[in-house]
């Protein structure tokens, strides 16, 4: 545990309870939920949400994703280890008191879930390629003409036929480029489809949030992963599987 951690409030109502740890705050300080709240009726409106929102997560939770120590986006036998983290956000129209109206369009999201997927390294180079492909080729074809249009002699011979040829031997290759990126795009797509989730919309734990009212924030179609060696550990949908067995001790002990 970090020293800097701050004090704990064990005067909140919440403290100790699931509620508590499935809030997954810093430190009481960075919580929610505040002490000014006298009458409790902040931290009852708190777990009123959260016991929402743990009943919207999907079967078996979200933590399966991040505490698995092989690759989450693995396919086939034996997977990858774990070495980095692909992170997609989806949001939830519920609750609506919590939507965020100024951040997002249509005030469409009560509810943030990040999606930690485990990856390996080689499907995280997989999916990399694949986003960088429309933008490395043209790139790459215009490294390979630039050499020619250099020539004084190729150049000037050009623009004796049309002053404007080099110019648009230059936009050929980058379109030309760009659309060879995207066929390769697809066409490598679909061969790592065979060995990975290269599609996250179509992985068990996002079909299930789906299922639920999850949607993804950005890229509908196919969201694009940002990729960390660390997880994010703190926040509501961070917490460890563990979190969601804590049990209140008042509740428990009624249940005695």
């Amino acid at each position: 545990m970090d020293s800097r951690v701050l004090k704990t409030d064990t005067a909140c109502a919440l403290h100790g309870s699931r509620a508590c740890a499935i809030l997954n705050a810093r430190s009481c300080e960075t919580c929610p939920v505040s002490r000014r709240d006298k009458d409790g009726e902040k931290e009852q409106t708190v777990a009123d949400y959260l016991d929402l929102f743990e009943s919207l997560l999907p079967e078996g939770g979200t933590a399966q994703l991040f505490e698995s120590k092989t690759c989450t986006l693995c396919k086939k036998e034996p997977k990858g280890a774990r070495t980095a983290y692909a992170i997609v956000d989806f949001g939830h129209s519920e609750p609506k008191e919590l939507q965020y109206r100024k951040l997002f369009q249509k005030g469409r999201v009560g509810f943030l879930l990040p999606l930690q997927f485990g990856c390996c390294t080689a499907c995280r180079r997989r999916l990399l390629l694949l986003s960088y492909l429309p933008l490395l080729a043209p790139l790459l074809l215009c490294a390979l003409i630039a050499p020619a249009l250099a020539v004084p002699h190729w150049t000037e011979a050009l623009r004796a036929a049309a002053p404007w040829l080099p110019l648009l031997l230059a936009v050929v290759a980058l379109g030309g480029g760009y659309a060879l990126g995207r066929v390769l795009q697809k066409v490598l797509q679909k061969r790592f489809a065979r060995v990975m989730y290269v599609d996250f919309l179509t992985h068990p734990v996002s079909t299930a949030a789906i299922k639920k009212g999850w949607f993804p924030l950005f890229g509908e179609k196919r969201p694009q992963p940002v990729f960390t060696k660390k997880r994010i550990r703190y926040g509501l949908g961070n917490a460890a599987s563990a979190a969601y067995a804590v049990q209140n001790a008042e509740s428990v002990e009624n249940a005695d």
